[in-house]
């Protein structure tokens, strides 16, 4: 049979994205790297290849583009700069587009699910995506009932009496126009919390504003913020993953500040993201400002909360204020795969081993041990829609910890937090191997170190409880 060679697919691929795929040269490099590579029938480089190649119908209808676990990895680490991961992203786009049905039923749904939360609410609604997602597994007979009753039923409940799942939806409520934005406060920062912090990252949003006060450090909200969209928005529309994060900077500008931080690792990948876009790509540019009537100005700065620590508050200043070091906790530092990638938008000096949380730790008094998955994916984007891939990379990192001889692991993202900390139990049963490491944020950890009660750092609401062990080491 004859095979025919067509460049229609990379020419789309080039009007989409600006990526010509032709610069691809086999390095496998995506695919050494990629996390989830062995869960898809093509990988990173052969879909590359039959972009090439031209052969839409075996892209389009592949398990991959659905299964990208949308790390930045691969294009972090192509020799050619090329951005496969936005390559991914606009494939799986098309085939919405021409509804061709996925492979893996359970992701698009899930963005249809998280997508209608944002639109009714502003926000992420967390209980109510995963009921629709499960009522819609139900009736089309692929939920997972095992699944359902024996772990994330019983998980849901202990997440209701801690506070982490809302029954509730939060509201994004439209912001006041002013004539004129206030005079900011000294020391006062731009704070966005993003959906998870108002919900399953409750911890984290508890710690920081401990933190923050101890270190007289003032956190405004954006009024009237609106979620960034995450992998639910830029995996099926690259303009709504642009402008759902450019809305709140715009109320950043107009409450008359200029630097924002965000806890959240997606959260601020999506923003830096959409800021780099925006400045990179005029016809994308005019369109925002068309919609929002306002474009965010160069002069604005999205720091990751972690960042907003280390080098903004500063650790000298951050030492001054230990009262209670750390000592005899052995940790590892979890940054995941988004605080740091692609390096050309997050302006990290070491994407691939990156150390200011160990440096924090340490200034905290903690013996911080080297280990292989700083900044390794935890699956966070597959989380809900096709857990047995987030169990196996969430179950790797875990063992790394133990193996090195953590006491604890440490983290700077709620998504990370929830696949770490909630499924210890599932992953042992089903790979035969107890953990029952605590997961702690590092803002946890630096409350704990400046002698803050506990209960004013959430550290009651994990799954994994980490009270015994700081109370074993003398901590609390």
């Amino acid at each position: 049979m004859p095979i025919t060679i067509s460049s229609d697919l990379a020419q789309f691929v080039l009007r989409e994205t600006g990526q010509n795929v032709y610069l691809c040269y086999q390095c496998k490099r995506c695919t050494a790297g990629c996390p989830v590579a062995q869960f898809f029938d093509l990988t990173p480089n052969q879909i590359m290849r039959a972009v090439q190649l031209g052969q839409r119908d075996l892209v389009l209808h592949s398990r991959t583009i659905s299964l990208c676990a949308a790390c930045i990895t691969c294009s972090t680490r192509c020799p050619q700069g090329l951005d496969v991961a936005r390559i991914m992203d606009v494939l799986e786009i098309e085939a919405q587009k021409e509804k061709i049905k996925s492979p893996v039923r359970a992701v698009p749904l899930f963005y249809k699910a998280a997508l209608r939360g944002i639109r009714w609410f502003g926000r992420m609604y967390e209980l109510g995506l995963m009921a629709e997602l499960y009522l819609r597994l139900l009736v089309r007979r692929e939920l997972n009932l095992r699944q359902l009753f024996k772990y994330d039923a019983p998980m849901a409940i202990k997440m209701f009496r801690s506070g982490k799942l809302k029954l509730l939806p939060s509201i994004a409520r439209k912001p006041k126009r002013e004539v004129a934005p206030p005079a900011p406060e000294p020391d006062a920062i731009s704070y966005y919390p993003g959906c998870s912090l108002h919900s399953t990252g409750i911890e984290y949003q508890i710690s920081t504003v401990a933190v923050a006060d101890a270190l007289g450090l003032k956190l405004k909200e954006p009024e009237g913020w609106v979620c960034c969209g995450t992998s639910p928005a830029h995996s099926t529309d690259h303009y709504l993953s642009t402008v759902l994060p450019l809305k709140t900077l715009a109320e950043v500008e107009r409450g008359g500040l200029s630097y924002v931080t965000v806890p959240c690792a997606s959260c601020f990948s999506r923003f830096r993201i959409a800021l780099h876009d925006v400045r990179t790509d005029p016809e994308l540019a005019e369109k925002v400002a068309r919609e929002i009537d306002y474009l965010p100005s160069g002069g604005l700065q999205v720091d990751s909360l972690l960042t907003t620590m280390t080098d903004r508050v500063g650790l000298t200043r951050i030492g001054a204020a230990v009262k209670r070091p750390l000592k005899g906790l052995k940790v590892v530092c979890y940054y995941g795969c988004l605080l740091t990638r692609p390096p050309d938008v997050t302006g990290a000096p070491e994407p691939e081993y990156p150390t200011n949380m160990d440096e924090l730790m340490r200034t905290l008094g903690a013996e911080v041990l080297d280990w292989s998955y700083k900044t390794d994916c935890c699956g966070g984007s597959l989380s809900i829609s096709v857990l047995p891939v987030a169990l196996n990379l969430t179950q790797k990192i875990l063992r790394n910890a133990k193996e090195v001889g953590a006491d604890a692991v440490i983290v700077a993202c709620p998504l990370c937090h929830v696949n770490l900390d909630t499924r210890q139990a599932q992953i042992a049963a089903e790979f035969g191997e107890e953990y029952d490491i605590p997961i702690l944020y590092f803002t946890q950890a630096m409350g704990l170190a400046f002698g803050l009660p506990s209960k004013s750092l959430g550290l009651e609401k994990h799954l994994v409880p980490p009270l015994p062990l700081l109370k074993g080491k003398g901590l609390v």
